[in-house]
């Protein structure tokens, strides 16, 4: 093996290192991947175990609302509820999980559309809860718009609206 050939591989080498380093870092701070991440957090905060106890809940329900922008606005006019209060927010996703033993929490469909330069996006998702209370297994599904807003580094969710109910709760968890 010549000198030049040995030279050519490695400057061949550090191209294709550098190439797929810029690419694999451009992928993993995007802001579909960010906001993807985000949509994964919400997920596991709400989803709940069985044994969960009051102080985990309330942990759960404030850290899902640390997502959110300094100034939000959360409107579910299916069940006349629209805040743009961090502390109401809290009450309801709280009292939304004490309902059930276990929740999981799924996206079966999601689209997403960004606008990097204005710092904004909108999603529109499909979520799922599979839910026990009690001896009742049950499955809901909604429809929401979520727009984001890059904040301090970060995508928040600044306007959140559910569109519609796509399956409706069990009957007994309605109050």
């Amino acid at each position: 093996m010549t000198t030049g050939s040995k030279s050519v591989r490695l400057a061949v080498g550090a191209v294709v290192l550098i190439v797929g380093g810029w690419w694999w870092y451009g992928w993993f701070t995007s802001p579909e991947r960010q906001i993807d991440k985000q949509l994964g957090r919400i997920q596991k905060l709400i989803s709940k175990a069985p044994g969960e106890d009051n102080l985990g809940a309330l942990a759960k329900a404030r850290a899902a609302t640390e997502l959110f922008a300094k100034n939000f606005e959360f409107v579910a006019e299916h069940f006349d509820f629209h805040t743009r209060d961090r502390q109401l927010l809290i009450s309801g996703i709280h009292q939304y999980r004490s309902r059930a033993q276990t929740i999981l929490m799924q996206y079966p469909e999601k689209e997403l559309s960004v606008d990097a330069r204005q710092g904004r996006a909108t999603s529109h998702v499909t979520v799922q809860f599979i839910t026990q209370a009690r001896d009742i297994a049950g499955r809901e599904a909604y429809r929401f718009q979520i727009n984001w807003l890059e904040q301090d580094g970060e995508w928040r969710m600044d306007y959140v609206q559910l569109l519609e109910i796509l399956e409706e709760p069990p009957r007994s968890w309605i109050p």
